[in-house]
């Protein structure tokens, strides 16, 4: 939908980057604060609170109609799925840790919703109706897990069977570094900066510089999501039997081929192929990550909310970035600077040392 928004509020590609990055910004910060709320209340009671607040704030912001009233609601509905991306990550990764293929295979049902949301809004979007309408029919589904979510609540805090969580009072960055973590925490952001590019770029790039339709590049964005879902899902022990170096050495060479070709075919068809390589290979960074970071943290919860606060500020850096050089050197430069992201990653991964879990350290 982004390539109709950006055409309902006339943004450029720098702008639209500007917005981007603010929305995002106010998510992660958003998130290494919720993180510590989660430590306390409950990651299932933060869970239901997020979904209801974002289900009414996806109603709004498909309704107002000035330009900066968008960009107040984009903001406030980031801070909300936020919440609920931190809530749900600090549940499972607490739930599976020693799992790591039941996490990966659980970050597959991630793509299975980016499966159905994509195709779903490239059909609406290609019999005419108007974007405005898809979010008030996410914000219904919202509402039903949100309930659901509220009934199943025991009101038990994860923290509640562990206080070391709530005597460690250690900032999470340091704890973090003490955890040795700390380039993992870097790595990660730069990853994200591929991840959330290929989502939004590289579908924006098939729709409006090689002018195809809402249909090809929803559906490339499909089989990308499909690929993922199936190398998570299928093959979720054999990618759980990963560590974190070797995965993001294979997403990030596989993730940096695809951009790339995507951004040097002048075929709709061999570029849309490059964008479902590229959505395939950085689907792979964030369980790979999580699990890493669910064996290895002292504090999984607050670890979980720090690291996700990096994957938005790798989300926050990409986009003005990407936007500013595809309105100053072209669409063409702004994809193949994700390449180098994702190649950077792969790179770095490979250089990195492994770390074993330390005796003593508790979820």
């Amino acid at each position: 939908m982004v390539f109709n928004i950006q055409r309902t509020f006339a943004l450029s590609d720098a702008q639209l980057g500007l917005v981007l990055a603010l929305a995002i910004a106010v998510a992660g910060a958003s998130s290494a604060v919720m993180a510590h709320l989660a430590d306390r209340v409950g990651a299932r009671r933060l869970l239901w609170i997020a979904l209801f607040a974002w289900s009414v704030l996806l109603v709004v912001m498909s309704a107002v109609q000035q330009r900066w009233a968008f960009v107040a609601a984009l903001a406030a509905v980031m801070i909300a799925g936020g919440s609920i991306d931190t809530a749900m990550n600090a549940e499972a990764s607490h739930r599976l840790i020693g799992n790591p293929s039941g996490l990966v295979r659980f970050h597959a049902l991630f793509n299975i919703g980016a499966i159905l949301g994509a195709a779903g809004a490239g059909i609406v979007l290609h019999a005419g109706v108007s974007w405005r309408w898809i979010w008030p029919a996410v914000a219904l589904a919202a509402l039903v897990v949100g309930v659901w979510t509220f009934t199943t609540d025991t009101g038990q805090a994860i923290g509640d069977t562990e206080p070391v969580a709530h005597t460690d009072r250690v900032h999470p960055v340091r704890r973090i570094r003490r955890d040795g973590l700390l380039v993992l925490l870097a790595v990660f952001a730069l990853a994200e900066v591929t991840e959330g590019g290929v989502d939004t770029w590289g579908v924006l790039y098939l729709r409006n510089h090689l002018a195809t339709g809402v249909l090809l590049g929803a559906g490339a964005y499909v089989v990308g999501q499909s690929v993922a879902a199936t190398t998570r899902g299928a093959g979720g022990v054999l990618v759980g039997r990963l560590t974190a170096r070797r995965g993001l050495c294979v997403g990030g060479c596989v993730a940096a081929g695809g951009i790339l070709l995507e951004s040097l075919s002048p075929l709709s068809g061999v570029a849309a192929l490059g964008l479902a390589l590229g959505a395939g290979g950085a689907s792979l960074f964030w369980p790979l990550v999580m699990s890493n970071v669910s064996r290895l943290a002292s504090q999984v919860v607050s670890a979980v909310g720090t690291f996700t606060a990096a994957g938005y500020i790798g989300w926050v850096a990409g986009a003005p970035i990407v936007g500013w050089v595809s309105q100053a050197y072209g669409p063409q430069r702004g994809l193949q600077v994700l390449a180098v992201a994702a190649l950077a990653v792969a790179v770095v991964s490979f250089l990195g040392s492994e770390r074993s879990r330390r005796p003593g350290q508790s979820g």
